[in-house]
């Protein structure tokens, strides 16, 4: 009887500790490029989009190049932005009750490719910065962690090495114990990723299109593929999710939309965590789906990690 009796209780003792595992919290972040304000989606407030949002339940998404999108209260949207796309209402469709953009649309409406921040949870000690940076970037807390979301200069690699040492000391000028998580559309390829590029086609690509774009001064100085601004992020400690889970390549552009960048697959979009995050990390995917093939030229990236 007393051998019957400790078994039920490991037994039970073993249930119990399988419920509190199973029931570890855990936060998922989506970082994606929705391509000129989500130019694809012509429903109204964007409800594909919303759609697609709800069904991964993401607590925090980064988004990249919200053109034409305002975070005025929609209940008091005044004359000159009624027209404009509503994030906040956006946000709020899918469950998202607080968000940020880097800047409102402007009044003589130039596009700018804003960054933008939706949160299940309060956004705070929010920092926007626009200053030597094309795309600007925020810096913001959710629940106790620290975000970077930025979009890198397209057509220059010497303007992404400014943008990426403004960030990094940035992020060195904070308190040393800060958990960091650092993503956006960075324009760059990886060192990581170096085996995959080194057929040249990419650089090919590149050095061709120069000729018709000379704006295109996306190689390095000697006119190879320029490894330097990724390199100096992993050189500040930074953890590549994706890498820590998929060390094999994987693409996140061209999906099957048109893509000016390049003809060949590359991985332009990242998602860093600092190192004293390491052993939160559960997983990071790039997702591919009918939705993600056709909604934007980039593909993107999602990682859940342990609160």
């Amino acid at each position: 009887m007393k051998n019957k009796l400790t078994i039920i209780l490991l037994f039970v003792a073993l249930m119990c500790s399988a419920s509190v595992f199973s029931q570890e919290k855990t936060l998922k972040v989506l970082s994606y490029n929705v391509y000129w304000g989500m130019k694809q989606d012509t429903t109204a407030n964007k409800s594909k989009f919303a759609e697609w949002i709800k069904a991964q339940d993401a607590d925090i998404v980064a988004l990249q190049e919200m053109n034409g999108f305002t975070t005025v209260d929609p209940d008091f949207i005044p004359a000159e932005t009624a027209n404009k796309n509503n994030l906040a209402k956006l946000a709020r469709s899918y469950g998202h009750p607080y968000c940020y953009i880097v800047r409102e649309p402007a009044p003589d409406g130039a596009i700018s490719f804003p960054v933008a921040l939706t949160s299940k949870y309060p956004i705070v000690n929010v920092r926007r910065v626009l200053e030597n940076t094309v795309h600007g970037f925020l810096e913001a807390e959710i629940e106790g962690l620290h975000f970077i979301i930025t979009h890198f200069h397209p057509f220059s690699s010497e303007r992404r090495g400014t943008e990426v040492d403004q960030i990094l000391a940035t992020i060195a000028s904070r308190s040393s114990d800060q958990k960091w998580l650092f993503m956006g559309d960075l324009n760059s390829v990886s060192p990581l990723d170096k085996e995959e590029y080194d057929n040249n086609l990419l650089r090919d690509f590149i050095r061709e299109d120069r000729k018709k774009r000379p704006q295109n001064m996306n190689l390095s100085k000697d006119d190879e593929l320029d490894y330097s601004v990724q390199q100096k992020i992993l050189n500040f400690g930074f953890i590549d999710a994706l890498k820590t889970f998929h060390p094999h390549f994987i693409a996140t552009a061209p999906t099957k939309m048109f893509y000016d960048q390049s003809n060949h697959p590359l991985r332009y979009d990242y998602l860093y965590v600092s190192k004293n995050m390491e052993e939160q990390l559960v997983k990071c995917e790039v997702i591919k789906d009918d939705f993600t093939a056709v909604y934007s030229d980039h593909y993107p990236v999602i990682i859940t990690i342990k609160k």
